[in-house]
């Protein structure tokens, strides 16, 4: 079992807007858990019993249940695939971003090619796109990003995107009849953007362009893909299919400690075996634990922008980060208070 060991910090000027590892109770030792768990932590689990699958009444196990808290070393054995590491270490691995893709978007893809994920535009003054990660394949071209920090404006942004990319397959100084290569975009979202009634148990919305009056599709060359995971919540027993089972291994991996026994097939294993944190290399562990705080503190910003009217949860936001030595100008962007209040909070913190 790898572990990432923390040190105390004194200077937090090292790491800017990064939080501390949160409280993050131990997993089990081998056939046993190592003491009884304090209050608010996970229950021990059953024998037999997947260690994220909640207890009746109990929340269900997911980094959306945490926060930032207090220095503490915390033991792991696989990655986080929603942090920028992990997801580039899985799908870096060109079978498993294959497989990914055909299961997911529909695909039959037998090749890809990784382009460079920096889309710079023909002149000076036009916005640079940088993607998670570009590929070509016998498909067509896909971006595929990861978003965890709620974004107002992503809708436009993929737009931006899946535009940047047809824009580029026009070739310069050379004859051209317009013909396009289909591009999509698929987004692993942490959160939630088709909030309406009737797709609020659709993990996956599909968007392409369709002609108004007859609802009939007008071309295939531009495809947007949107996995709102937060919207999945099944667990190993009621997965049903390779779609169901990414989704599950996106969102939980983090949380086990063994292959669950429903998950089957050499894909997913490969998945979880990429994952282990046992092959990284003391730079790689290094890089992840970065990512990993990152990937926390966008969670606390998330979980800021869920506290709209409760004015103290906010205020407790604020004082929380004004303690790690965030500006007031941040806090008042991130808490939305003014800035007589964050100067106030400001005031009550003791003088060093």
């Amino acid at each position: 079992m790898a572990k990432i060991k923390k040190k105390n910090i004194s200077d937090i000027s090292n790491i800017p807007d990064i939080p501390n590892i949160p409280n993050i109770p131990l997993p089990p030792s081998k056939g046993e858990w190592p003491r009884t768990p304090s209050k608010g932590e996970w229950p021990r689990p059953s024998k037999g019993e997947c260690p994220c699958t909640p207890s009746k009444g109990e929340l269900p196990r997911t980094l959306d249940t945490f926060t930032a808290g207090e220095d503490e070393d915390f033991s792991s054995v696989y990655l986080n695939p929603l942090t920028d590491f992990g997801f580039k270490k899985i799908f870096l691995n060109k079978e498993l971003l294959m497989a990914f893709l055909n299961d997911i978007v529909g695909t039959e893809i037998n090749d890809i090619t990784y382009l460079p994920t920096e889309g710079i535009g023909n002149y000076k003054y036009e916005r640079t796109a940088i993607f998670d990660l570009l590929c070509q394949t016998n498909q067509g071209e896909f971006i595929i990003e990861m978003q965890l920090g709620k974004q107002t404006y992503f809708k436009d942004r993929s737009l931006f995107y899946t535009s940047h990319v047809i824009r580029k397959q026009a070739p310069r100084k050379k004859y051209w009849n317009y013909e396009l290569k289909p591009v999509y975009i698929v987004a692993i979202l942490d959160f939630i953007i088709f909030d309406e009634k009737q797709v609020e148990n659709e993990v996956i919305e599909r968007v392409q362009l369709c002609r108004k009056n007859t609802g009939t599709l007008f071309s295939d060359k531009l495809n947007m893909v949107f996995i709102e995971l937060p919207k999945f919540d099944k667990q190993p027993s009621e997965l049903q299919n390779n779609t169901e089972t990414w989704l599950y291994l996106l969102k939980n991996t983090f949380f086990l400690t063994t292959c669950p026994p429903e998950i089957k097939g050499r894909i997913f294993k490969l998945f979880l075996k990429t994952a282990e944190l046992k092959h990284l290399t003391p730079a790689e562990m290094e890089t992840y634990s970065t990512s990993l705080k990152r990937n926390l503190y966008l969670r606390d910003i998330a979980h800021c922008a869920k506290m709209e009217g409760r004015m103290d949860e906010r205020k407790q936001f604020a004082l929380k980060l004004l303690k790690k030595g965030a500006s007031y100008e941040e806090v008042i962007d991130l808490t939305e208070l003014s800035k007589e209040q964050v100067i106030e909070l400001l005031n009550q913190l003791p003088k060093s």
